[in-house]
């Protein structure tokens, strides 16, 4: 059990609420010469029953002895501590106040049920928390999966790139492979689940000259960006357009290969819209059949994770091809 500093401000302000709730309701009938007396037992009451008895078992939770215990022995020692804290609260107003009353049976009564309803209420807040710490493991794991196998598809692809200039063109080949090297230390160096999307473009624009040094001619690239948005405020998981333009790369076979790509801010979605002059996709690919594992598969299950959406569909216009299209929550780079 462990709470961050907010998180012990919050709780502590829970039990003096709980407190207040009861003791309010009874203050309301006294007349204000029982102020005093009410200074005088409030104080007594957080110390010793509400506040005191739970961050003393906080404390003590901490130790191997306690912590070992079964959560039913945890509990059954807390109402024990709300006991002792009643029998204390007991004691002290009778030095205060010699009228006052608090039978055995009421200091048992209430520590019992006081006792219970705030330990469970402690720990289901505590499993709360390990649900969402074992779904964000769960979330990086998926994501650390994926990633790992997109980094060897990538390469692969690259280096045949390099291959085919290699002959014809020593020189370019140099100034290929130093750009491969720089999408590849990007891609290796990337251990975080967003990057800037400034820095994102700048290693597709370097992927496109790397695949435009193959092409020549027979590659044109358009670019379309949305001059409203600040490239620098926003962030996006790393690689995330390189697979779809390796895709269109890879699959037009009509020359020259048009490729469209604009990026736009939509309702506080960044959009992002990958689109050829290709053949359009299959029935087979848009039937979200597609073979796990695939480039644009992957994309897909690392888009959601990311809470956005990839939409593939076929351009309807006469001139036809492919669409890739993802939608993504505007995270902040602040």
């Amino acid at each position: 059990m462990n709470f961050t500093h907010k998180e012990k401000l919050f709780i502590s302000a829970l039990l003096l609420i709980l407190y207040l709730i009861p003791a309010g309701l009874e203050w309301m009938q006294f007349d204000k010469e029982y102020l005093s007396l009410i200074m005088v037992s409030m104080p007594i009451w957080l110390l010793f029953f509400y506040i005191g008895p739970f961050w003393l078992y906080y404390g003590l939770q901490k130790t191997k002895l306690m912590s070992g215990l079964h959560v039913s022995v945890q509990g059954a020692l807390y109402v024990a501590f709300m006991f002792v804290g009643a029998h204390l609260v007991s004691r002290l107003h009778v030095l205060a106040f010699a009228h006052y009353q608090f039978p055995i049976q009421e200091q048992f009564l209430s520590a019992f049920l006081w006792g219970v309803f705030i330990f469970a209420m402690a720990h289901m807040y505590l499993l709360y928390l390990r649900f969402i710490e074992e779904q964000q493991l769960r979330k990086e794991a998926q994501w650390n999966d994926l990633t790992s196998r997109l980094n060897p598809h990538f390469l692969f692809n690259s280096l045949n790139t390099i291959s085919a200039l290699i002959h014809a063109s020593p020189h370019q080949a140099d100034e290929v492979l130093h750009k491969l090297a720089d999408i590849l230390r990007y891609s290796v160096d990337q251990q975080s689940e967003w990057v800037p999307l400034e820095c994102e473009l700048a290693i597709c624009e370097t992927y496109l000259a790397v695949e435009k040094a193959r092409f020549t001619s027979n590659l044109n690239i358009h670019w379309q960006l949305d001059p409203s948005l600040n490239l620098a405020l926003y962030k996006v998981p790393p690689l995330l357009l390189q697979p779809l333009i390796e895709n269109v790369v890879k699959h037009v076979k009509r020359r020259p290969i048009e490729l469209h790509i604009r990026v736009y801010l939509d309702q506080g979605n960044l959009v992002f819209v990958v689109k050829d002059n290709g053949k359009g996709f299959s029935d087979v690919v848009l039937g979200e059949r597609a073979e796990s594992g695939q480039g644009l598969d992957i994309v897909k299950r690392r888009v959601t994770i990311a809470g956005g959406r990839l939409a593939l569909y076929n351009d309807s216009s006469e001139k036809g091809g492919a669409v890739c299209e993802i939608r993504l929550p505007g995270h902040s780079c602040a």
